[in-house]
């Protein structure tokens, strides 16, 4: 696997980006800060956890991961996920809690590795692209709708869509008005700034890489100004809920605590879960910022070094942890060029929890959860379900069963549902085998289907090109369009089955096509083969369908034809 690191600790590239990584990893380090308070209370933790998780994991990252310029911590999805998975298990239990976190983020970090150890980077094009954005889209409603109870100052919880907003109701009677003034005050200035800081500044003369860096921080002088109106006010004491204290000083060692034996299914399964969309999250980063910077990019190296990261996490108060979209923007904007910039990030985070700490006393978790709710906005992607609707209805149908069993029954049952539709849609397609007929186009070497180009044809020739492998799920349907055709011609002598589609011929395959040969033979009709491709054929050479073969097998349709048509003299069809 590659290591980027090695290569780049033996070079000298390091000492001629050092400035630049020093100044991209203060930046992320700054932008990590309030990302990760939040992100750790959608997870259902302290907020200091995710501090604590932008630091081991982020290190390790940085030795063996696959992309020299991700930015890897806590992200809104599998927090939200570590949350829906271990609330069953803890509850009123913090400590608990906690350590289950560190647990899930070691599974998640196994799961990873084993992945990685077997070569499985390419399930990364499992999940379809509706799926994965409809997946997306709840997660973010769901999130959203769940920060909401910090902004109105409620204590409502659910995991679905309904068990919010049943809680929101409930509790409307107890809505803090001071909290509701911070909370919304925070989020239409941190959506304002996401939407026009960048170009108001940018037309001060600003660079458009200084104007989105600039944007990027205005969250900590948020934070900061929440915390001091908190502060100078006395708005804890009106019923503000504050993050109060954060312990000072590093993450600990500890060993992950085991879970009891009857949680262990819940868990593996959450885990998996959690560790599919961590790795798709994560790898599609590191490939698109690889292409753009025309890197080669591994997708069991980001595995790898995924899965170590994790790990390392869990033994150190940490939760299951993944690449970040914006953060990795932040980076490359800032200009990180090498993992350097991931190190002196996770330092900026250590000098915060020994030294700063106590600057966080104060903020208001209703300006954590504006800063989410404006992250994660982001996320929601309608425009798939558009393009689907205009150009694939089965797609269409995924993102829209995906999308509603999010809402509607969570976050792992929406996605298990949209990937069985998946499943079945894939299964329904290749069971629709497309076989059409088709003729000469002109006096070229090309054949055309009928139905779609004017093309010659003759009366005792049937040429049929098949368009989807032949496996035990389409075989039949192969078998009665061949039959369909032949019963159409009464003078028909030689059919000609063109393989040039076609990559596998499974065993049920090849005794449909040995029956149909011998019922034709009854009827006096040959059946020949075509463009069977050199790796199909070494897999048939020893079959008994081609040692037992009575028609003939050529290389090129134009050839079959060449052998099989009619002399001049006798009639064609032009179709």
């Amino acid at each position: 696997m590659k290591i980027p690191l090695a290569a780049w600790l033996s070079s000298t590239q390091w000492r001629l980006t050092l400035r630049d990584d020093v100044l991209a990893g203060i930046v992320v380090g700054i932008v990590l800060i309030p990302q990760s308070l939040g992100y750790a209370l959608l997870a259902g933790l302290p907020p200091v956890y995710g501090l604590y998780a932008t630091i081991v994991p982020v290190l390790i990252y940085a030795l063996v991961g696959s992309s020299n310029t991700q930015a890897i911590g806590a992200v809104a999805i599998t927090s939200i996920m570590t949350a829906q998975a271990l609330a069953p298990f803890a509850q009123g239990q913090p400590s608990r809690y906690i350590a289950l976190a560190a647990l899930m983020a070691l599974v998640v970090g196994i799961i990873l590795l084993v992945a990685a150890l077997l070569k499985l980077g390419w399930i990364m094009r499992f999940i379809s692209r509706g799926v994965m954005a409809a997946f997306i889209t709840g997660a973010a409603i769901l999130i959203i709708t769940g920060q909401v109870k910090y902004v109105f100052g409620l204590h409502s919880r659910g995991d679905t869509f309904p068990q919010l907003l049943w809680g929101f109701w409930q509790q409307k009677n107890d809505i803090n008005l001071v909290t509701l003034l911070l909370g919304l005050s925070a989020t239409l200035v941190l959506w304002l700034n996401r939407r026009y800081m960048t170009l108001l500044l940018v037309k001060f003369k600003l660079s458009s890489i200084t104007a989105n860096i600039t944007a990027k921080l205005v969250p900590i002088g948020v934070i900061f100004l929440a915390s001091l109106v908190v502060y100078q006010w006395s708005l804890a004491s009106r019923g503000v809920s504050i993050v109060g204290a954060i312990p000072a000083g590093l993450p600990t060692f500890a060993l992950p605590v085991l879970a009891e034996h009857s949680q262990w299914l819940t868990l593996l399964s959450s885990a998996l879960l959690i560790a599919l969309i961590a790795f798709i999250s994560s790898a599609s980063v590191a490939k698109s910022v690889a292409l753009q910077r025309q890197e080669s990019f591994d997708a069991n190296s980001e595995l790898f070094g995924l899965g170590l990261a994790n790990i390392s996490g869990a033994f150190f108060q940490g939760l299951p942890i993944a690449g970040g979209f914006s953060r990795t923007a932040v980076n490359i904007e800032a200009g990180a060029k090498t993992p350097l910039a991931g190190i002196v990030s996770a330092i900026i985070v250590m000098l915060v929890l020994l030294l700063a700490s106590a600057w966080f006393y104060y903020l208001p978790l209703a300006v954590l959860g504006a800063g989410v709710i404006v992250a994660v906005s982001n996320l929601i992607d309608l425009r798939t379900l558009k393009m689907a609707w205009r150009s694939d209805k089965t797609e269409a149908l995924a993102y829209v069963l995906t999308l509603l069993g999010v809402l509607l029954a969570g976050l792992q049952i929406g996605l298990v549902i949209g990937f069985m539709w998946s499943l079945l849609a894939l299964i329904w397609r290749s069971n629709q085998p497309h076989v059409a007929v088709v003729g000469q186009l002109g006096q070229t070497a090309e054949f055309r289907n009928i139905e779609r180009h004017h093309v010659k044809t003759w009366p005792k020739l049937l040429l049929l090109r098949i368009d989807e492998n032949l496996f035990f799920g389409n075989s039949d349907k192969v078998a009665s369009r061949v039959w369909q055709e032949v019963d159409k011609r009464p003078e028909l002598a030689d059919v000609v089955l063109i393989f040039s589609a076609i990559n596998h011929v499974d065993l049920s395959s090849q005794w449909m096509l040995k029956n149909v040969e011998q019922q034709l033979l009854a009827r006096n009709i040959q059946l020949h083969f075509a463009e069977i491709k050199g790796f199909v054929m070494d897999k048939l050479i020893n079959t008994p369908l081609i040692e037992e073969w009575h028609g003939k097998i050529f290389a090129t349709t134009e050839q079959a034809v060449a052998a099989l048509t009619p002399s001049p003299c006798e009639p064609e069809y032009n179709l």
